[in-house]
């Protein structure tokens, strides 16, 4: 369906983007992968779409999704470990890319839904990645939206990285909380960076995703320090999966060199931009979002 057409669709479906709703009704369901349980929600029958949450966060953040995916492809969103609100099952020791890449490809091989679709955002996009890097037959796409890969910054100019690191001083609040031992000021602080708003803006974001980020802001000291595993853009040019990565318009120098070094590693990738937002589009721009997802699950 072309691109206009998709959204005149959407318009009624997603006319609640910008309103507030509620996102915690939805019945869940669980499933035991690598020792441990994970929720997840899922909606809808056809191609299976793995919706895998951003850090602190989980499922919930793609509620706003689920009802124009499911009309056409089987919705499923899930909580990886550690994250959502439920007991951890250990001290956090285990928190890593690598556990949570190895839960999501067994998250599939569970649900018997290989190969599956997956979409990202942020954190997430290096979780996905190592899935299709380390089990390519459990992926047949991939959307991103501004993917974290930090090792990818390694791979630009001396001045790219230089202007990346000065850029970096905006989470020094955040990571003041963070010593500080305030979990939650820290999160505010963090949200605050990377959506490029002014002291005090979190309080100004929907009110489902502060809920959400409160919930998950005991994860930040563990997903602070840990350091995911290297991707090359080497590693990237052997991705045969069709992938759509997309970015703000405003994006900022960290994720803008990441989704332009990803589109121009892979050679199945393909770079979008939408209009008007920065690392927030998947909260702002929820129906422009979701036409490029359906487009790209269309065409692929």
């Amino acid at each position: 369906m072309p691109r206009s057409l998709t959204m005149l669709a959407l318009s009624s479906i997603l006319a609640l983007a910008g309103q507030p709703f509620t996102v915690f009704a939805q019945q869940t369901s669980s499933v035991e992968v690598n020792g441990v349980t994970l929720t997840y929600v899922e909606e809808g029958e056809g191609s299976p779409v793995v919706f895998v949450p951003a850090a602190i966060a989980d499922h919930r953040i793609w509620e706003p999704y689920r009802e124009a995916i499911a009309r056409e492809h089987r919705f499923i969103a899930y909580t990886q470990r550690y994250f959502g609100t439920e007991p951890w099952p250990d001290d956090g020791e285990q928190f890593s890319s690598e556990t949570h890449a190895a839960d999501l490809a067994a998250f599939i091989r569970a649900l018997g839904i290989g190969p599956a679709y997956l979409v990202t955002w942020s954190y997430s996009g290096q979780v996905a990645s190592q899935v299709a890097l380390e089990h390519p037959e459990l992926v047949r796409g991939m959307v991103h939206y501004e993917p974290s890969v930090p090792s990818l910054v390694a791979e630009l100019s001396e001045a790219r990285q230089a202007a990346i690191a000065e850029e970096g001083k905006k989470y020094d609040r955040s990571m003041a909380a963070l010593v500080a031992g305030d979990a939650e000021q820290a999160t505010r602080r963090f949200i605050e960076a990377a959506f490029q708003r002014s002291p005090g803006g979190f309080d100004q974001e929907p009110e489902y995703m502060r809920t959400i980020w409160l919930d998950n802001a005991r994860t930040v000291p563990a997903g602070v320090s840990m350091t995911p595993p290297a991707i090359t853009c080497e590693d990237l040019a052997t991705l045969e999966q069709p992938t759509l990565i997309l970015k703000g318009e405003h994006s900022d120098l960290f994720f803008e060199s990441i989704a332009d070094t990803m589109a121009q590693c892979q050679p199945q990738a393909e770079l979008q931009v939408i209009p008007g937002v920065n690392h927030d589009g998947p909260v702002h721009a929820v129906e422009p979002f979701t036409a490029a997802i359906l487009d790209f699950l269309a065409e692929h």
